[in-house]
């Protein structure tokens, strides 16, 4: 029997591999885990999940991540029918740690608006309360949500850029959000000036593309980007430089059917410079 799974709609010229889904008892443990609300690194369990995967992941260009943090870690958002993003995340997770020793603490929001367990809608106060119970859980830093007021977006802000002063490493997925394929989607305004923020504190932003090739998943590491901003480049300018500056970058790591958003941006802009 073929490994490979049908599944719908991958943008042209590109495959998708298996489906992916946790055992039972990776299930059972994760429930225990956020349960006991005791910290625990998101990492090492990933191991946990990786030994899950239908085939062994890909890594890519490993030594192009620092050995140490401080630094922010920039992701596309991969997710496909039959892939949760969570795959890739902890993916990612497990190889920064193998290579600085450390642990990646993603940022993600603090709620989802709508969410179906076995086709019965589950209240957003409830996933709220198991969020914030999961992210105490595996040192996840919850970013107030768009329309939240400007005091908490700040809030979360803040822990991040505390989080970068204490030599730590910062994970974030610019897109936020996820498509009909695992294209690139543009990347959330506000995100250049929140990577601006972090990078002025020292720390580098190193990309990783996630994709899929041969029914692997892969992670491959880019160079880290400075994100000084061009001489002369008028201040209100700048976070849309740095947030195409990043996006760019992820597209280089990804095969050509991934680049989506970005496939007509020419690099030589003013967001290549």
């Amino acid at each position: 029997m073929s490994w490979q799974v049908k599944l719908p709609s991958p943008p042209p010229g590109y495959r998708y591999g298996p489906r992916y889904g946790p055992s039972r008892e990776n299930i059972l443990r994760g429930i225990v885990y956020i349960l006991r609300g005791k910290s625990r690194s998101l990492a090492r369990d990933a191991l946990l999940v990786i030994t899950n995967m239908p085939l062994p992941p890909r890594i890519r260009c490993a030594d192009r991540i620092p050995e140490r943090g401080p630094f922010v870690v920039v992701a596309n958002h991969y997710e496909r029918p039959g892939l949760w993003m969570v795959w890739p995340a902890m993916l990612v997770a497990h190889l920064v740690r193998e290579r600085t020793g450390q642990d990646t603490h993603w940022i993600a929001i603090e709620q989802w608006e709508s969410f179906r367990l076995l086709s019965v809608s589950v209240p957003p106060a409830l996933i709220r309360r198991v969020f914030e119970r999961t992210f105490r859980t595996y040192g996840i830093m919850a970013m107030a949500s768009p329309d939240a007021p400007a005091a908490a977006r700040a809030g979360s802000m803040r822990r991040a850029v505390q989080a970068i002063r204490d030599g730590e490493i910062v994970g974030l997925m610019p897109e936020g959000d996820v498509g009909p394929t695992p294209e690139l989607l543009e990347a959330k305004e506000g995100v250049g000036a929140f990577l601006l923020m972090l990078a002025g504190r020292g720390a580098p932003v190193v990309p990783i593309g996630l994709y899929e090739e041969d029914g692997r998943l892969v992670a491959h590491a880019g160079p880290p980007l400075d994100l000084a901003p061009p001489p002369g480049l008028p201040r209100d300018q700048r976070e849309g430089w740095a947030r195409t500056r990043v996006m760019l970058a992820l597209r280089e790591l990804l095969p050509e059917p991934l680049w989506g958003a970005y496939r007509e941006t020419e690099k030589g802009t003013v967001a290549d410079r």
